[in-house]
């Protein structure tokens, strides 16, 4: 945990710097000395793999500031924790676990949260950022909607040959936003649309999207206008250095009926 953090000051501090007449930019031989002795490995042998752990802080959201958030009506703070790891009870995936609170109730900061002293994989690693939520207007994924929509959206968009670098597509461009996201629609661009069902029986809602990177080249048009003018500096799409899947993205589905049902994971990409 620490190497992850070490690594991440070492590299940020060494591609901000102007590097001097002569001098390649990046890390110096020092520092790459450092960031080559950070290898992966077994750094706790003390701990059995049946010891616990504890879990990372991923998420804190406010009803005050995402009015769409779901869950109970009269808790107005969601707080998602994972665990580091992917191996659990036969699932290949981080263990995620979802607490909802009242906000007036929580009267004493956690400044020393615990942290595990080992974790699986460097994305798993959430960089501490604070968050301006935005709301957007998101329409469902192309292949869900009725057929003669389709057709409809595809005579809009026109002949893929016809088409330059600044037309609008419904699919990258209107349908659903990438990045991190509180509700809305769950995208599908990895694998079918899947019904997503609690053991209760019920229809999942989304709640959360975690994702890997907040834009990327099929995206540009949802990048905030007061990012545009840094979107093309260095890690300027992936704020929180979070990586779920293969560079994909996690859908966190819960149970509209009963928030407290254990929640489904779907992973895109």
């Amino acid at each position: 945990m620490a190497d992850v953090r070490l690594r991440r000051r070492i590299l940020a501090e060494a591609w901000s710097r102007n590097p001097a007449p002569g001098q390649r930019p990046g890390p110096t031989d020092e520092e790459g000395e450092v960031l080559r002795s950070l290898k992966r490995g077994r750094h706790a042998p003390w701990l059995e793999d049946t010891d616990p752990i504890p879990m990372l802080a991923v998420a804190q959201l406010y009803r005050r500031d995402v009015p769409d958030l779901g869950g109970p009506a009269d808790q107005d703070l969601l707080q998602m924790l994972w665990c580091p790891f992917d191996a659990h009870e036969g699932r290949h995936e981080p263990a995620v676990e979802l607490r909802w609170r009242r906000s007036a109730e929580v009267v004493d900061v956690l400044t020393d949260q615990p942290e595990p002293e080992v974790v699986g994989s460097e994305g798993y690693v959430p960089a501490a950022c604070v968050l301006d939520p935005e709301q957007v207007v998101e329409h469902q994924e192309l292949r869900l909607l009725p057929e003669e929509l389709r057709e409809r959206i595809d005579a809009w968009e026109g002949d893929e040959d016809d088409l330059d670098e600044d037309a609008v597509l419904y699919q990258s461009d209107l349908s659903i936003a990438p990045g991190w996201k509180a509700g809305g629609y769950a995208s599908w661009h990895a694998t079918d649309p899947a019904p997503m069902l609690c053991d209760c029986g019920r229809e999942m809602d989304l709640l959360l999207t975690v994702a890997s990177k907040e834009w990327d080249s099929g995206s540009r048009s949802w990048i905030p206008l007061e990012d545009r003018a840094t979107a093309d500096a260095m890690d300027a799409n992936i704020p929180t250095q979070v990586t779920v899947g293969r560079w994909g993205s996690m859908n966190v589905f819960v149970c509209p009926a009963d928030p407290s049902h254990v929640p489904r994971l779907s992973f895109q990409g």
